[in-house]
Formats: structure tokens, C-alpha cells, sequence
């Protein structure tokens, strides 16, 4: 039989449960949008994107430090619109994309900055992983989830520009990575 203090209990979970926070997951892809960068050569900026990728974002804003950001990208998408420029940075003296076919980001949790959130993660790039701190904005938009943001990396920290690309007076160390997509919730994208 059940004492008192138990139903109470028991009541008290069945009310407060439903409230609890739950986490969304969020998924994209390059159809959701744009993952772009911005380097330099010869002392001009030159603009390239990444026409293969994949993210999935689980985040709650009541416990954002349980979230986490994972992002896959296919190297040989990366696109200059500048055929010779491409084929050296999928070459073996950039990204080497034969033997490093994805580079990986995964950030696990986040903390809230301004308007907006930085995600503390690992960046996985030609077989190098450092640590890189993305900050982004967040923008809910009906059943999609506007996600904006970038970071400035450096490229010879994760050995891209070997041999004589190695020297910066050519192409810069600086590249700007910027992305700015629609994410939609994993239940709506995975329905027919």
C-alpha cells in the first residue's frame, strides 16, 4: 500500500517531468546552407567553399554545457573557383585529400556570448586536431534553426602548406571560415 509521502512523490514526478528540459537535435547539410572561407594569396584575398558537408547540433539553451556540435567535411569539396588553385589545395602539400578524405570539428558543450554561444571543440584537420573555439548566433525560424558564425584559423598549425607553402610571404597563414546555415530538427529531416 502506498504511503502518503509516496503518491506525493510520485504526483510531484509525473507533473514535473513533462517540464523537464529536453535537448532538440538539429541536422544540416550543404543544402542548408553555406560553409565558406577566406584566405590570401599573393596579398589578395580569394573566397572558396566546401560543397560537402555535414552537421548535427544537439543543444538546449536551459543546459547548454550537455550540447554538442559535430561537423564532418569531405576535403576534396573544397572549391575556389580557380581550377589550378584547386587541384594544389586537394594536393598532398595542403589538404592531401587522397589520404585525409574529412576534416572533423566536435564541440561538447557550449557557453553563452553576448547575443551569442561559443562551442569549445577539437578541429581534425590533415590528420592534426587542435583545439578551436567557434562562436555563433542562433536564430529559431518555424520548424528550422538559423545557425551563424565563423573563426579565423591558422593553417600551418594543422600542417596545411607543406614544402615551400610553408613560407607565408606567398599564401597567408590567416583563413577565415565562416558558415551560415538552416538547420532543421533530426525528426522533421529524417520524415519522408
Amino acid at each position: 500500500m502506498a504511503t502518503p509521502l509516496t503518491l506525493r512523490v510520485c504526483t510531484a514526478l509525473i507533473v514535473l517531468l513533462p517540464c523537464a528540459a529536453v535537448a532538440d537535435v538539429w541536422q544540416g547539410d550543404q543544402h542548408s546552407g553555406a560553409l565558406r572561407f577566406v584566405a590570401t594569396q599573393a596579398g589578395a584575398k580569394f573566397q572558396g567553399h566546401f560543397g560537402e558537408f555535414k552537421v548535427r547540433f544537439d543543444f538546449n539553451s536551459a543546459e547548454p554545457a550537455k550540447g554538442s556540435l559535430d561537423v564532418m567535411i569531405v576535403t576534396k569539396s573544397a572549391d575556389t573557383a580557380d581550377a589550378e588553385r584547386d587541384e594544389v589545395l586537394h594536393g598532398q602539400d595542403f589538404f592531401w585529400v587522397v589520404r585525409f578524405p574529412e576534416a572533423k570539428y566536435h564541440a561538447a558543450g557550449f557557453k553563452r556570448d553576448g547575443k551569442g554561444w561559443i562551442a569549445a571543440g577539437e578541429l581534425t584537420l590533415r590528420g592534426v586536431t587542435q583545439p578551436v573555439a567557434v562562436r555563433f548566433e542562433l536564430k529559431p525560424k518555424a520548424q528550422r534553426l538559423g545557425m551563424k558564425g565563423g573563426v579565423t584559423l591558422r593553417r600551418l598549425e594543422f600542417g596545411v602548406g607543406q614544402g615551400d607553402w610553408a613560407e607565408t610571404t606567398w599564401i597567408g597563414n590567416a583563413v577565415d571560415v565562416a558558415f551560415d546555415l538552416s538547420l532543421l530538427k533530426e525528426t522533421a529531416a529524417a520524415s519522408p
